[in-house]
């Protein structure tokens, strides 16, 4: 009799879920991820607050040496209404004497400033007793205060105005592109280095993904050999509806793990921002990003984009560790599929790094439409505008093509090597046995009819 493929695909799912999430550790583990996600952002508030200025200070005498030749007068001080009430008195810089007046008085603080020994800054130090009431952040305001006197002191030195050090100050975009784009009227490119951070960036995520679905894909594939179930799941479900089953049912696991995390996210910056300003979160990750953001094609379209991308990406991949995990017939054969799936992301991801500094039209195109480094370069590459809308489309068209493929050579893979118990095949030794299958699936196909 004949089985019902899709049918028999979403039973396997669904009794792969089922026994997935049965598992105490999984559940677990999931609560704990959901946790750490609900607490990073009030957490980093912590951390990022340890470090702010305070609002107020406890601080009545400053002791202040200066060795710049800018006079920074007591009012600058005093101009922030923080230290309104502060008294400074001048020091001669001799720390030994310095560290007796601190440890006396517990609301006294130390500052010495004097010229950078290579001539190209100033250098601020800031002292409290060992035992004193002051704090870290209360200290390190001060020093704050002191920077912005010491400009000021600089600036009334040099007759410059204000209006002119925040002219000097002007951000300025720096762009670069080539004449044939000026031409056309095609000028949204960024620069090298901001494609190579999103490619960087992009290229890792697409790895972390398939590093999770990998380890999970080959442990479903070879679940069956291990218990010695194959030839009763075969009276029942296709040997092609139960990998294709499988593989869904890995999606959900990576992805619903994701969606929780990301759930977790959101819950956590709603807990901060009503708490607070939230400003803290686009400044970590600026920091940590270091990319032009404005520069890109960001918008609710690049979004659905992104998402789409990714789950090809993902399909591509996942069928590709579906071929090589159904050549797994004991545990340790697990090690070899490995190497061929980390070599196939290696590729792609060496290539999405080294492809910007290439700066050429003809290396873009071709590593977008390649489907194996495609679904690493195609979306950094049209969103940084190296590559028209045209290429992107025929871009993901090849890539939904290779998806096809591989989940038909997975199948055909899955159901040869079901019953298989030897060593992990070769690539030369699989296509063999492939060919040998074929040949005798039409020669069975000649003999019913």
């Amino acid at each position: 009799m004949k089985n019902n493929k899709a049918g028999g695909t979403g039973a396997v799912f669904r009794y792969t879920v089922q026994q997935h999430y049965k598992t105490t550790s999984v559940r677990v583990l999931l609560l704990i991820l959901f946790v750490l996600a609900v607490a990073s952002l009030p957490l980093l508030r912590m951390v990022m607050d340890k470090d702010s200025e305070v609002s107020s200070s406890d601080i009545t005498t400053v002791y202040l040496f200066n060795d710049t030749g800018f006079e920074i007068t007591a009012d600058d001080i005093r101009s922030d209404e923080r230290y309104a009430e502060v008294e400074v008195k001048a020091c001669d810089g001799d720390k030994d004497a310095m560290r007796e007046t601190l440890h006396n008085e517990t609301k006294a603080v130390a500052a010495f400033i004097t010229a950078d020994d290579s001539g190209m800054g100033f250098n601020i130090q800031g002292y409290y007793g060992e035992g004193s009431d002051i704090s870290e952040n209360d200290c390190e305001t001060l020093n704050h205060v002191l920077q912005d006197g010491l400009h000021q002191s600089i600036m009334r030195t040099l007759n410059v105005s204000q209006d002119q050090i925040d002219t000097m100050n002007l951000s300025v975009m720096s762009q670069v592109n080539t004449v044939e784009n000026y031409l056309s009227g095609n000028e949204k490119t960024v620069d090298a280095s901001t494609h190579m951070s999103v490619n960087l960036f992009y290229s890792y995520a697409i790895v972390m993904i398939s590093a999770i679905a990998m380890s999970y894909i080959f442990q479903q594939c070879m679940e069956e050999k291990v218990s010695k179930l194959v030839e009763s799941l075969l009276v029942s479900v296709s040997p092609s509806s139960l990998l294709t089953g499988k593989i869904l049912a890995v999606t959900l696991f990576v992805f619903g793990g994701i969606g929780i995390v990301a759930a977790g996210l959101v819950i956590s910056y709603i807990i901060a921002k009503s708490t607070g300003d939230v400003g803290f979160v686009k400044r970590a990750v600026e920091a940590f990003v270091g990319v032009n953001v404005s520069a890109l094609h960001f918008s609710v379209g690049t979004i659905l984009l992104l998402v789409g991308c990714v789950l090809l990406a993902y399909a591509i991949i996942a069928f590709f560790c579906g071929i090589v995990g159904s050549c797994c017939s004991k545990t340790e054969d697990t090690q070899q599929a490995s190497i061929a799936v980390v070599m196939f992301l290696l590729i792609g991801y060496f290539v999405a790094s080294f492809t910007p500094m290439a700066q050429s039209d003809a290396v873009n195109y071709f590593v977008s439409l390649f489907p194996i480094t495609s679904i690493f370069t195609a979306l950094p590459n049209f969103v940084c505008g190296k590559i028209p809308l045209v290429i992107f489309i025929l871009a993901l068209v090849l890539q939904a093509a290779t998806v096809f493929l591989f989940a038909k050579l997975a199948g055909a893979v899955y159901r040869m090597m079901l019953l298989y118990r030897g060593g992990f095949p070769k690539p030369a030794q699989l296509i063999r046995m492939l060919r040998e299958n074929r040949s005798a699936a039409h020669t069975d196909a000649g003999k019913e009819g």
